[in-house]
């Protein structure tokens, strides 16, 4: 089942495709945070029911949404933490999974799997993902499972905007990826923009997140598609077995 959308700015060279995915709807913004919240009804259409976070498409972001090289600030279509929120989501996925650091890899079970993904997390080597505390892990997700993907971009300067993309085409890659990396394998999120300041205490940071079902086993990666980031490593395997 195919669904196109609309381009946006620098994703416009991809063409939507759901293979990993059955995607039919935009997700809902974000619900709310804290014990007793959930997530509202999402990519998939019906609400995850997980506790915690919630970060979901405004509407009109997966087709349209504004996206570019600048620092998060309110509206800018997704949702802004602080960094006690931002230590909070880190610590909320942590609890999600399970890490082998020595494959360096996370493997997740159940029918419901929630990912609290990273890009550049402060300690860490520029233009990667974080997960567990691991750098560009190896993420294994059942097949068949609902994966409520979340992205929060902790990086700070020029051209540090960050999103992820899961593609069936291995790395290397080029400097211009998002050319190279053909059909995403589930609607890409919009680029989410750097941290509004240098203060990692005193900034606020951009968090977005997305719903599919792992359908299709295989071998996949998730890549961040800027410019220049995927050459420079920020991409991880992802397996749906």
């Amino acid at each position: 089942m195919k669904k196109l959308l609309p381009s946006a700015l620098r994703l416009s060279a991809f063409i939507i495709a759901a293979a990993v995915s059955v995607s039919a709807a935009t997700a809902q913004p974000y619900a709310g945070m804290g014990n007793g919240q959930g997530w509202g009804s999402g990519m998939m259409g019906g609400g995850l029911g997980q506790g915690g976070f919630g970060y979901g498409m405004g509407p009109g972001m997966m087709g349209g949404g504004m996206m570019g090289n600048y620092p998060v600030s309110a509206g800018w279509g997704g949702k802004v933490l602080s960094f006690d929120d931002a230590q909070s989501y880190i610590q909320y996925g942590n609890t999600h999974g399970t890490a082998d650091t020595k494959a360096n890899s996370v493997t997740f079970t159940g029918d419901k799997v929630v990912i609290n993904l990273v890009a550049v997390q402060p300690g860490y080597k520029d233009q990667t993902f974080e997960l567990h505390g691991l750098t560009n892990p190896t993420i294994i997700v059942p097949r068949g499972a609902t994966v409520q993907l979340n992205q929060l971009n902790m990086d700070y300067g020029n051209n540090m905007e960050h999103t992820v993309v899961i593609t069936s085409v291995p790395p290397p890659y080029p400097y211009m990826a998002m050319m190279y990396l053909g059909q995403p394998q589930v609607p890409p999120m919009p680029e989410l923009p750097w941290r509004s300041s240098d203060d990692l205490k005193t900034a606020q940071y951009a968090a977005l997140g997305e719903s599919f079902v792992a359908s299709a086993p295989g071998e996949y990666w998730y890549v961040c598609p800027a410019p220049q980031h995927a050459e420079e490593g920020m991409y991880g395997k992802f397996i749906v077995q």
